[in-house]
């Protein structure tokens, strides 16, 4: 019987692929992940324990077959989703600098309208200004009218106020210089008598 030695790999994935493979090495952008996929998948590949000892990795015919699946994979993706989703973020961005650019030349325009607007209510605001002015004239007038009216009617109700009392004063006086008169008869008659 033969004993088991479990083995276990430790794999440090480095952070990019340059730094595994040296700054020298130039590689495009498709073969950049493949190369650190297959990588990692070789590091963190369990040892082989079916097989003779001493073999660290199996490497059949499996390790290919997935590598060409995923290229197979990274190239349909490539053309029908990432290319179409690409062109479309492409138009989409042109669409908003043309509009931004668009409305950059806008800007005269929209300072003649803010001036026309400025103008258009500092007209309104004479005009209401100046309609408010011959509303306050004309019942200021209306005003005054009132009051010379009242004053002229309160004048009149005083005059003839003061005209009742002087003939009221003047009807008590000539009464009594009449009762006078009277009491003094009365009192020569009596005096005259006796």
């Amino acid at each position: 019987m033969c004993a088991r030695r479990d083995v276990r790999v430790r794999a440090t994935i480095p952070k990019s692929p340059q730094a595994a493979f040296g700054k020298k090495h130039e590689l495009s952008k498709v073969v950049k992940p493949t190369v650190a996929t297959m990588f990692t998948n070789a590091v963190i590949a369990l040892p082989s324990l079916a097989g003779e000892p001493g073999k660290i990795f199996d490497f059949n015919l499996t390790l290919p077959i997935i590598a060409s699946e995923f290229l197979l994979l990274m190239v349909i993706l490539d053309k029908t989703v990432f290319g179409p989703v690409g062109k479309a973020l492409d138009d989409r961005d042109a669409l908003i600098r043309s509009q931004l650019a668009a409305v950059g030349d806008n800007s005269t325009e929209v300072a003649n309208l803010i001036a026309e607007k400025e103008q258009v209510i500092s007209s309104a605001r004479a005009e209401v200004a100046k309609e408010v002015a011959s509303t306050k004239a004309k019942i200021d007038a209306d005003i005054a009218e009132a009051q010379a009216k009242a004053k002229a009617d309160v004048d009149k109700q005083i005059a003839a106020a003061l005209a009742k009392l002087e003939a009221a004063k003047a009807e008590s006086a000539a009464q009594v210089e009449t009762k006078a008169k009277e009491l003094s008869d009365q009192i020569i008659k009596k005096v005259v008598e006796v």
